[in-house]
């Protein structure tokens, strides 16, 4: 079910989706000697745990070809009300490569992070490829996960067996250009499309084009269904092109089977939104992050 952000969904309906999803912590829906549905409490779990588990901590993860830097103007914002903390993609950045890149594996490692930094419930919030690393990683491990946040992002990124060649063959034959071609235009600001080319160059090129060639056979469409961890579209101008035609976009990128979602449009933004508009950004991630009404979408 896809909601606007015109129209809210109400807090009762969140409160229950955060009950499912954290019911492997505290409690358990079970039937009573007459039938009904009653809530069995399991034993309290650690007080330090309680404590941690209120602090709001938001992971933060950027896409493809891009590093942690591009966050630098939405953290200082996130940081006054939660614990920020961000997750840089293996092979970007000053980040070692992983062998045979995938978004599997990614989000396998980011398990491994989260377990490092101590993490107990964050809400994950990923911008392009780190958005569908998020969802793999929310899907795989849905009772850890507070909220989900998805920049630019869907569930599935379906190519042809042509259009796959082309891109393997383009990356082959001349890596460099075909990257640049990519972020050239990935924003309305000459000064950012050229520090996305700058940063995608910068990235590790057999980690880029394995991610990459990897995201055009992935799909967790069927998934959808089954996940309870509530969710935010955001959606630049190039990923919402049209307004009032949210649902329709989202329709088509494969988030039509989704129980319960929620989106943002951000107008006169590109793809990296977080360097064009880190204020207003910053502002829809904590609304929804501390679970009060996101207003209208325009």
């Amino acid at each position: 079910m896809i909601h606007s952000s015109c129209r809210p969904l109400s807090v009762a309906v969140f409160g229950l989706l955060l009950l499912l999803g954290a019911a492997a912590h505290a409690q358990n829906l079970v039937e009573d000697a007459d039938g009904n549905l009653v809530i069995e409490e399991t034993p309290d779990p650690d007080p330090e745990w309680i404590e941690r588990r209120g602090e709001n901590e938001v992971v933060l993860i950027h896409g493809l070809g891009a590093n942690r830097s591009i966050w630098k103007d939405v953290r200082p914002y996130l940081a006054n009300t939660f614990q920020v903390y961000e997750y840089e993609l293996h092979g970007h950045g000053e980040t070692q490569p992983l062998p045979n890149a995938t978004i599997e594996t990614e989000a396998a490692a980011l398990r491994e992070w989260i377990k490092e930094q101590g993490l107990l419930y964050p809400t994950l919030v990923g911008h392009g490829m780190g958005g569908m690393i998020a969802m793999q990683y929310a899907f795989n491990h849905p009772a850890d996960v507070q909220r989900l946040v998805v920049i630019d992002a869907a569930p599935r990124q379906l190519a042809s067996p042509e259009l796959k060649g082309q891109v393997a063959k383009a990356l082959l034959e001349d890596y460099d250009r075909f990257v640049a071609s990519r972020y050239l235009n990935t924003s309305h600001m000459a000064e950012i499309n050229e520090l996305a080319v700058d940063m995608a160059l910068r990235t590790d090129s057999a980690t880029f084009a394995s991610m990459l060639l990897n995201s055009f056979d992935w799909d967790l469409t069927e998934e959808l269904p089954r996940q309870s961890v509530p969710m935010l579209v955001i959606g630049s101008e190039f990923f919402l092109p049209q307004d009032g035609y949210e649902r329709d976009y989202l329709e088509q990128y494969g988030f039509g089977t989704a129980r319960v979602l929620s989106f943002k449009r951000m107008e006169h933004t590109g793809h990296y939104l977080m360097l064009e508009n880190p204020t207003f950004l910053a502002s829809v991630i904590m609304v929804y992050v501390t679970q009060e009404e996101i207003d209208g979408g325009r």
